[in-house]
């Protein structure tokens, strides 16, 4: 292969690169609604937390996943939601290039949508009265603005199986925690709400940050 040849190919590599770095930090509204699987019924007050992790592939071919951001927002009477956020990508398109160079990527968002008393996702498929009725084929169909059906508990047990736990940064720094922490207070809200319904301490961090917002 001649010098100029190379030379083109190594541009056409990088703007490949630079152009997939682009998109994956590009920006979209996410949004939903959450009813009821029994009445059909909006379910007001539900928290949706939509959560990104920054991945850059390691020499052995794994993925090195540090928790980027997160984002919540509150149903509204309607039981709608939206938020704003990078769209990211599910894998990495040039995984020998980003182990070399060590560039990271956004993955494609997660989520977590909590109420007491319903199931709550991803957490409910573990429970068989939850998988009945939570119908969904993954977190897809909450990005492209589906409904999401949740079913009520009735007992304890299952409500304790459900019950989620907050997002925790991987850094050893406390710092970084706090700052975790307080993209979360709605979610740690209602956490201790269904901690307390429970018979169960609540998380002690949530006084400290509340004080502090």
């Amino acid at each position: 292969m001649s010098r100029i040849a190379r030379a083109g190919l190594i541009s056409v590599l990088i703007l490949a690169m630079l152009l997939w770095i682009t998109s994956c930090g590009s920006a979209m509204t996410f949004h939903g609604q959450v009813i009821d699987a029994d009445t059909k019924e909006p379910i007001e007050g539900a928290v949706v937390v939509v959560y990104w992790y920054q991945a850059r592939m390691t020499a052995i071919g794994e993925e090195n996943l540090t928790l980027k951001d997160i984002k919540e927002s509150l149903t509204d009477k309607n039981g709608q939601w939206t938020i704003t956020g990078p769209k990211g990508r599910m894998h990495d398109l040039f995984p020998y290039f980003s182990t070399i160079t060590g560039i990271h990527y956004t993955k494609e968002p997660e989520f977590i949508i909590f109420k007491p008393g319903y199931c709550s996702w991803p957490k409910g498929f573990s429970i068989e009265v939850c998988k009945g009725k939570m119908k969904s084929e993954g977190p897809g169909e909450i990005m492209e603005g589906k409904i999401l059906e949740l079913p009520k508990l009735k007992n304890k047990e299952d409500r304790l199986t459900v019950l989620p736990s907050t997002l925790s940064s991987s850094s050893d720094d406390p710092q970084e925690e706090i700052r975790i922490q307080k993209k979360q207070l709605e979610f740690l809200r209602l956490i201790n709400e269904e901690r307390r319904n429970l018979g169960l301490s609540e998380y002690k961090l949530f006084e400290r940050l509340r004080d502090e917002k």
